[in-house]
């Protein structure tokens, strides 16, 4: 018990930043993903083999409960405009643009839906939850190269899918 709750001394903060990025800045439910985050981590704690970092398992609990979440509620709001910078190039500021932005958002929500679930997974770890490419290669058990590939591929499958849609 004492080891374990080093471990959370440790590894609240990190997890805590993770989840608040991939929440979208939501303080109450990155709060109520990092607590079942090392709930989920303690009834588990004899699996972990230490094939990674503390942190980078517990970011991957974490990062699952995330999706999880999000499966269960479909109505919840994401910010998808993180996503839409990432995917225009030239986001410009007037106000024809702002006015446009929540049905791109939306736009791009439903195409986001439509990826392989690794695309969908390596673009919101790069894009929303801002992990660079050697943690999001410990996360999804692949090489750091692997990582870029598989996020350049997952980018340009959402453009031209946005394209296809007269995003562009």
């Amino acid at each position: 018990m004492k080891e374990f709750e080093d471990v959370y001394q440790a590894h609240y903060n990190d997890v805590y930043r993770f989840l608040y990025r991939t929440c979208g800045g939501n303080h109450d439910l990155a709060e109520e993903l990092t607590q079942d985050t090392f709930y989920e981590a303690f009834r588990c704690w004899h699996r972990y083999n230490a094939t990674c970092s503390v942190t980078t398992w517990l970011c991957a609990i974490g990062k699952n409960l995330w999706f999880h979440y999000l499966r269960k509620h479909k109505h919840a709001i994401v910010d998808y405009e993180i996503l839409t910078h990432t995917v225009c190039d030239d986001v410009s500021s007037n106000p024809q643009e702002s006015a446009e932005r929540s049905e791109r958002s939306e736009l791009i929500r439903k195409t986001l839906d439509s990826l392989k679930p690794k695309y969908r997974e390596i673009i919101w770890l790069r894009t929303v939850a801002e992990l660079p490419f050697a943690k999001i290669a410990e996360l999804m058990e692949i090489s750091e190269s692997s990582a870029k590939v598989l996020f350049f591929r997952a980018k340009n499958q959402l453009k031209e899918k946005l394209d296809n849609e007269g995003f562009f």
